[in-house]
């Protein structure tokens, strides 16, 4: 379909945010990139916070971000995904409170005695327009890195920026995600302004063989930033497939225990609806994190199931409890035959003599 764009004339600045990352509890920060469209303006990012949910089969993404400019100015997220998403949707801040909450409370069981405390082109289709709140989301099917990237300079001067910026060095990005079958891209407009202030979390559905979020097409981007990821699963994510990101803990002045533990299906509720819905049973929180230059982020977080293992203390004890049973039932059957064999030849010989 063709979409008719407003324009925009009081926001002068573009950011490319090609997603937006997350918070852990005391601290709020994370992974995004930044483009300046006005020389002199530029872009702060002091929280971003996202929850990911992965069933094996879908995956629930809840994204929010803390961001202030220098000046008005507007925001333009882009995001990767690896099919057209089911659902986009509003959420709640309340998810990431629910989930602090649940990870303090955890923290003494952890810690134990330590514990204190635009138009298309051939190959660029949109597919999905809705206006949520301050995001004015777009989602555009691709078939080739430089039609997507012509297509967004159009996307961005029918929105009213018309200074001269190049995205050609997000080609080669973009290309890598085109050469690994990444087709979808969402493309998020956001109004910034002097004051500091969260936007509101805005969930993607989507389904994917591999848990996902998108670092690299972050790498092009100058600077640092400090990324952490709570990662919500059917087990224990195996511990060498974070890399560059590594597992965060709880911290005390003598011990510390990485954040990883079990949610009741009750308590993901809790987080979200729609995420207590995605998992038949419990689920593994397991929170990690970044700190360091963008450009080293040169791939993407994807976890594959097979690294994953599900509850293998529970069936491990399960067989165990089986084997227990069969052998002691066997023993049994074993004893009476063996009783009633002796009784019907002493009832023998008693009748014999």
């Amino acid at each position: 379909m063709v979409l008719a764009l407003r324009r925009f004339h009081h926001f002068p600045l573009f950011t490319f945010l090609l997603l937006s990352l997350l918070s852990l509890v005391p601290v709020a920060l994370a992974d995004r990139g930044a483009i300046s469209l006005t020389p002199g303006v530029s872009i702060y990012e002091p929280g971003q916070k996202a929850i990911i949910a992965w069933n094996g089969e879908e995956e629930i993404l809840i994204l929010s971000t803390d961001v202030s400019a220098s000046g008005s100015t507007l925001a333009l997220e882009i995001l990767p995904l690896p099919s057209n998403p089911k659902a986009i949707e509003k959420a709640s801040f309340e998810s990431f409170v629910n989930l602090q909450s649940l990870i303090w409370n955890y923290a003494s069981k952890a810690l134990g005695d330590h514990y204190r405390g635009a138009d298309q082109t051939k190959s660029v289709e949109v597919v999905f327009h809705e206006k949520i709140g301050a995001h004015d989301i777009t989602v555009v099917k691709a078939e080739n890195a430089t039609e997507l990237t012509n297509w967004a300079d159009q996307f961005l001067r029918e929105n009213g920026i018309s200074q001269g910026i190049s995205l050609q060095k997000f080609g080669p990005v973009i290309e890598d995600y085109m050469a690994r079958g990444f087709r979808y891209f969402v493309l998020d407009l956001i109004a910034l302004s002097l004051e500091q202030k969260s936007i509101e979390p805005i969930l993607y559905r989507f389904e994917t063989s591999f848990l996902y979020f998108p670092l690299k097409i972050s790498s092009p981007v100058a600077g640092d930033s400090k990324i952490t990821l709570f990662l919500l699963t059917p087990g224990r994510i195996a511990s060498t497939v974070y890399y560059p990101l590594q597992i965060a803990y709880y911290q005390s002045p003598t011990h510390r225990e990485p954040i990883q533990f079990t949610v009741t299906r009750g308590k993901l509720s809790l987080i979200d609806l729609r995420i207590g819905e995605l998992f038949e049973g419990d689920a593994q929180l397991t929170v990690i994190a970044y700190d360091g230059p963008l450009s080293a982020l040169t791939k993407d977080l994807m976890i594959a199931e097979q690294a994953i293992t599900t509850s293998p203390e529970s069936g491990f004890l399960y067989t165990v409890l089986i084997g227990v049973v069969i052998g002691a039932s066997c023993t049994l059957i074993g004893v009476m035959i063996t009783f009633l064999i002796m009784r019907t030849k002493r009832s023998k010989y008693v009748t014999s003599g």
